[in-house]
């Protein structure tokens, strides 16, 4: 996997990273415990395309969706 470089957004709690693999983008967002990664076909998208889909908006979701992970674990114990 070939790392690109880290997105506009990142910050100390939330790392956002872009990667090439394989004729596809991977969009990685992390916290200290948790992870989500998005895909995006080469022949449907460019870089830069992809830059522009993780704005503002996309990231509030990704948090919630992270808060409700972290909720989810915090259920099971």
């Amino acid at each position: 996997m070939y790392f690109i470089g880290e997105l506009k957004g990142s910050n100390p709690d939330l790392k956002i990273s872009l990667y090439k693999w394989n004729a596809k983008f991977f969009v990685k967002f992390e916290t200290p415990d948790l992870e989500q990664v998005y895909k995006f076909a080469e022949m449907d998208v460019s870089e830069d395309t992809v830059r522009e889909f993780v704005n503002d908006d996309f990231i509030q979701k990704v948090i919630k969706r992270f808060q409700e992970m972290y909720q989810d674990i915090g259920e099971m114990y």
